[in-house]
């Protein structure tokens, strides 16, 4: 206790001592603090003593009396034994408490402990007993955070393990007793996606719209694109006055409208959106796609039928002809009858093979034979095998050939001639009048060939013209003596896509029809104009009158290398070597007479020939002749007139050994293919050995052989043999030693 009153004589022992030092400086201290207080009590903060590690309060109390100094007692309270050994004492605090709750504690005898959040500390409270102040204990919260896992780390982690095993085993229990019919959540998931992939999916458009809410419930892609264009009130409204249908028109596309509404939810409405312009489309492809496939069914019908009747007409005929020539006994009656026989039979087998080829070109089997080939020689066959039909039904042919002749080209010779089956169609077609072939190149592509041909027949119709597409849809046209075959357009079309081309046919009224073939023929590179022209420095007078004729003869002298001059009746005379006439009353010394009948080179007389302007070889070889005969008279009378002149003459030559190794074997072959009747090899040597008399300038030699020629054209055998005998006395004459020819 420290007072302002002396209570007792310090004594002079402790005097400068500490605890008299302490004394002196709280008497000096509340000395002058005495004036300024006025409260009875007050409490000083915890304080530590410096060198005992002891905390403490003072508690001091002032003592007024008037007219005298005011007595001051402080007690300085130790704290040390009173609070825990685990609480830190740094954290105590006095703070005066200002609401009064120590007394109230004290006389209710309750416990007014208070625990409060300051900040980052939280601060337990508890009041003084008969006291104005509350001592705080401040905690930081980390610290009481860190305390309390520390302290209850066991406890926290059991109680975690214990949740974590009570959930597992409410799991593992629920999980096989778990019915999904009780959840109904997936189920509708399940649903709502299954809706929404229907509506997606439907091809028209949906729209549930809820009127009371002004909102869309449910909307596909198309009404999604047309909804702003459109006024549901207004369409709704008008649905209900029209059976709830109702047109409308969004740009400029026609829409059908349909409008539905449950009694129950009124407010909803379902609108469907059927665009007319697709529905009046698909209508009517559907309508196409059923007609097609009727036409199908028929055609398949027709095609059975038309089939077994072209086939058994051409078998039936056969078989009447085979019993006809059983029952007859004349040689040329059965002769007559084997050839029908045989044509029948041909016809019959052409069928069957384009049958077969149409096969392999609907499949991978078919390959092109690609080799160089001449479309002239080409066409100059097919004309010849074609000539006999055009005499019979007499029909003019006029073939344009507006290629190089010497040019090769390269391709499937053999399609190419039975895509050429159009020119039996148009022949059949045309019962008078004249058929115009032309083979040109095609002007925009140098690799592609145009091949047109038209008649003036009559015109092809519809229902024929669908056999283009399917074999045997219909029946083809026919004339007295042979019918159209229903497959040649359809395999003709075929033939054409596989040469690289196409095929069109085009029908007029008065006018004919007109096919024209487009095929891929590439030139070959191995082929080249010859050097040397065949009729070089040569000039020909064309005195032709009708112009189509004239423009197809000029063509070929010329390409041969030759002059072509027209006849001019204001120039007359003119200058030439030969001349081309088509009338046969302007026939002079070396002139060809042209026509489109013959099938050969004819004489009419010496340096008069006629043949077809039509046939290039048939032309070449006529002009050739020509040539030969004026030659033949030039020479003429420088020739030799004995035959032992023209012995010394061969043997004075300088091929006489030639002469010697090669002739007499031709003869040898002469009289051999004349035994077997083989009059295509026998022409072919007679007209070698005519080549080399003509080198050697043996004239009797080169008469005798086209003696023979003459007679091998006419098939006469007796007239062949002694022409052989001749040509063989004449060669066993020259070959004759010297001695025994002065014998």
């Amino acid at each position: 206790m420290i007072s302002t009153q002396i209570l007792k004589d310090i004594s002079a022992q402790f005097r400068g001592s500490y605890i008299t030092a302490i004394a002196e400086a709280r008497l000096t201290e509340m000395l002058q603090q005495s004036n300024a207080l006025d409260e009875r009590e007050s409490f000083s903060p915890i304080r530590k003593l410096r060198f005992y590690n002891d905390y403490y309060f003072t508690l001091r109390t002032t003592l007024n009396q008037p007219g005298h100094l005011a007595t001051i007692i402080a007690f300085d309270l130790p704290i040390n034994d009173l609070i825990p050994h685990t609480l830190s004492s740094d954290n105590f605090i006095l703070r005066a408490d200002t609401v009064g709750t120590s007394s109230e504690a004290f006389t209710n005898n309750e416990d007014t402990t208070r625990v409060q959040l300051n900040g980052s500390l939280l601060e337990v409270a508890a009041p003084l007993v008969n006291a104005p102040v509350n001592i705080v204990y401040q905690l930081p919260l980390r610290q009481f955070a860190a305390d309390m896992a520390r302290n209850n780390i066991w406890l926290l982690l059991l109680n975690l393990a214990l949740l974590a095993l009570t959930l597992t085993g409410f799991y593992l229990w629920r999980q096989p007793n778990r019915n999904a019919r009780d959840d109904p959540s997936p189920r509708l998931r399940k649903q709502q996606a299954l809706y929404q992939e229907i509506v997606k999916r439907v091809p028209i458009g949906i729209l549930v719209y809820d009127f009371s809410a002004n909102r869309v419930v449910v909307q596909n892609a198309i009404a999604e694109h047309l909804l702003p264009h459109l006024s549901l009130e207004k369409i709704a409204a008008m649905a209900r006055e029209h059976q709830g249908v109702v047109q409308a028109t969004i740009n400029n596309e026609m829409y059908e409208i349909l409008q539905f509404s449950h009694p129950q939810m009124p407010e909803h409405n379902l609108f469907l959106i059927r665009e007319q312009d697709k529905e009046i489309l698909v209508h009517k492809k559907m309508q196409l796609a059923q007609r097609e496939y009727d036409k199908n069914v028929l055609a398949r019908q027709r095609l059975l039928t038309n089939l077994r009747q072209e086939l058994h007409t051409p078998m039936q005929a056969l078989q009447q002809h085979l019993l006809s020539l059983a029952q007859t006994a004349y040689d040329d009656i059965r002769t007559r009858l084997l050839r029908k026989a045989s044509d029948e039979t041909a016809q019959t087998i052409a069928l069957l093979d384009n049958i077969a080829l149409h096969g392999r070109l609907g499949s991978d089997t078919w390959q092109p034979d690609v080799v160089p080939f001449s479309p002239l020689a080409m066409m100059d066959s097919l004309l010849l095998a074609s000539l006999p039909r055009l005499s019979q039904k007499g029909l003019h042919l006029f073939h344009h050939y507006r290629l190089e002749p010497q040019r090769l080209y390269v391709g499937d010779m053999a399609m190419l001639r039975k895509a050429l089956l159009l020119l039996d169609y148009a022949i059949t077609n045309t019962d008078y009048g004249k058929i115009t072939l032309t083979l040109e190149a095609d002007a925009e592509q140098a690799d592609k060939l145009a091949i047109r041909l038209s008649d003036t027949g009559t015109r092809m119709s519809a229902a024929e013209l669908d056999n283009l597409r399917h074999p045997w849809l219909t029946v083809p046209s026919a004339d007295r003596s042979q019918q159209n075959s229903g497959f040649a357009l359809f395999l003709c079309h075929q033939l054409a896509r596989k040469l690289g081309g196409e095929l069109s046919i085009s029908c007029k009224q008065d006018l004919g029809t007109h096919y024209q073939l487009t095929v891929t023929l590439p030139a070959s590179t191995n082929s080249a104009d010859e050097d040397e022209k065949l009729l070089e420095d040569m000039t020909v007078l064309l005195d032709i009158t009708a112009n189509e004729v004239r423009l197809i003869v000029q063509h070929l002298p010329c390409s041969w290398g030759a002059e072509c001059v027209n006849a001019d009746e204001r120039q007359m005379p003119q200058e030439f070597d030969l001349r081309i006439v088509d009338d046969e009353a302007k026939m002079a010394d070396n002139t060809l007479l042209v026509n489109g009948e013959d099938t050969q080179v004819t004489l009419l007389a010496p340096r008069r020939l006629r043949t077809n302007f039509n046939i290039s070889q048939l032309l070449q070889d006529a002009v050739l002749t020509l040539i030969e005969q004026q030659f033949e008279v030039a020479t003429q009378d420088a020739a030799p007139t004995d035959i032992h002149e023209y012995a010394r003459q061969l043997k004075a030559s300088d091929y006489f050994s030639l002469f010697v190794e090669t002739v007499p074997d031709d003869i040898v072959k002469l009289y051999t293919d004349a035994e077997t009747g083989d009059f295509s090899t026998l022409a072919q040597t007679a007209h070698r050995l005519k080549g080399v008399f003509a080198m050697l300038n043996l004239h009797p030699g080169k008469q005798l052989c086209e003696q023979l020629e003459w007679h091998i054209t006419e098939q006469a055998s007796k007239e062949i043999k002694h022409d052989i005998d001749e040509i063989d006395e004449l060669v066993r004459v020259l070959l004759q030693p010297n001695g025994q020819q002065d014998e």
